[in-house]
Formats: C-alpha cells, sequence, structure tokens
C-alpha cells in the first residue's frame, strides 16, 4: 500500500457535497465573467456598466486567486468575494425597487408616445391598476434574481474561506513540517 499519495491524517481536500470546491469556485467565477461580459454588451448606458464592470474585474481576480491556489492568492481572494457579497446585497436593496417602480410607472413601454398629461387625464383605472400588477410582478420576480445573485456570492465566499484554511494547513505541513502529522 503506497502512503505517500494519501492526504495527511485529518485533511482531505474542501468540497461541497461531493464537488470539489476549487473546480467549483473556478467555475462559478468564470460563470461570473461570461456574465459580466455578456451585460457589457447588452447594457444600454455606461450607468449599468459600471457595476458590470466592477463585478467583472471581481470575477477575474476570483478566477485569478482559485487558479493560483495559495494561501496568500486565496486569502485576497476572499476579501475579494466578500466585496462582491456586499455589492450584491446593495444590489437587492436597490434593484427590485427600481425595476418596479420603472415597470409600474409606464416608462418600460418602448410605444408610449403619449405626453405625460395626456397619460395622466387619459388612463383609465383599470390600466393603472394592469401597470401597478406589471410594476409588482417586475419587483419580485427581480428580488428572486438578485437573490440567487446574494446566494451565489455568499456560497462563493464559503468555498473560498475552505480553500484559503485548507491551503493555510497544508502549506504549514509543507513549509514548516509538522512532526505529529506524517506527509
Amino acid at each position: 500500500m503506497d502512503y505517500a499519495t494519501n492526504q495527511p491524517l485529518g485533511l482531505e481536500t474542501p468540497k461541497l457535497w461531493i464537488i470539489p470546491a476549487r473546480p467549483l469556485v473556478c467555475v462559478l467565477a468564470f460563470i461570473g465573467c461570461a456574465r459580466g461580459v455578456a451585460s457589457l454588451i447588452f447594457s444600454g448606458n455606461w450607468g449599468e456598466r459600471v457595476g458590470d464592470i466592477i463585478f467583472l474585474l471581481l470575477n477575474l481576480m476570483l478566477l485569478f486567486g482559485a487558479a493560483k491556489n495559495n494561501e496568500c492568492a486565496l486569502k485576497w481572494s476572499q476579501r475579494v468575494v466578500f466585496i462582491a457579497v456586499i455589492l450584491a446585497v446593495i444590489q437587492f436593496l436597490i434593484w427590485p425597487v427600481m425595476f418596479a417602480s420603472y415597470t409600474a410607472s409606464g416608462l418600460s413601454d418602448k410605444n408610449n408616445t403619449m405626453a405625460e398629461i395626456e397619460d395622466v387625464l387619459y388612463k383609465t383605472e383599470d390600466e393603472k391598476k394592469k401597470m401597478f400588477a406589471r410594476g409588482m410582478i417586475t419587483g419580485y420576480a427581480l428580488e428572486i434574481g438578485t437573490i440567487v445573485l446574494v446566494g451565489a456570492e455568499v456560497l462563493k465566499y464559503v468555498l473560498v474561506n475552505r480553500l484559503w484554511k485548507y491551503a493555510k494547513t497544508t502549506e504549514n505541513i509543507v513549509v514548516g513540517g509538522n512532526q505529529y502529522i506524517v506527509p
């Protein structure tokens, strides 16, 4: 039996259930990068692109840290993901309200050519109720989407934290040498 290929006692590579953490972090960071590039391509104005650029850069730094896979890079990746979690929570607080209001006010209609005064004068009560319902549905849908975004960022943070602890422990074994754990 070859003991050299086994992990040190009590040290298993970090996993999320049965999925190894490092490849999962790399895949999530790559998906975040792809989402950022797609958002940059399809977003309309520079106000929307600033957030997309920030998330793209954060995911690129995370991808680099997960690929490097040492204690220092993973510690910085952990900090980067913490910033991404905070930004995702801020988006969760802003986006649903903003887009629900945008939809309910009728500004999301592309064919709205009426003047604002005519809009107020001629809209019936039923049309206003429909606009309100559309705004509510938009708000709830965006809440679900941003909850998924926050959940993905928290998952990244947990996985990077596990990878960092593992890298820290294994580097101490390899570099410092622990007399009680046989590598």
